[in-house]
């Protein structure tokens, strides 16, 4: 039982994204979404309709889940700082 938990989480750990950058990097107020406003901070270039583009639920903020997509898909880089 325990080799297969071990194996379980080696799986886990080795398919899950390798990208550093998270919500909290971006998220000045503590609600663990996005804003546009935060998101300009390290991305001042990125323009509204992108924004849109990588919130795919339309609720005008970036959860987990759609910021490592962005990421995947190469809609957004890791911020050089």
């Amino acid at each position: 039982m325990r080799r297969a938990a071990v194996s379980a989480i080696a799986v886990a750990l080795f398919a899950a994204p390798a990208f550093a950058l998270s919500v909290s990097d971006l998220d000045t107020d503590g609600d663990s979404l996005v804003s546009f406003t935060e998101v300009t901070v390290k991305y001042p270039s990125m323009s509204e309709e992108d924004f849109a583009e990588i919130d795919t639920s339309d609720d005008i903020v970036l959860d987990e889940a759609e910021l490592a997509a962005a990421l995947e898909a190469g809609m957004v880089e890791e911020p050089a700082d």
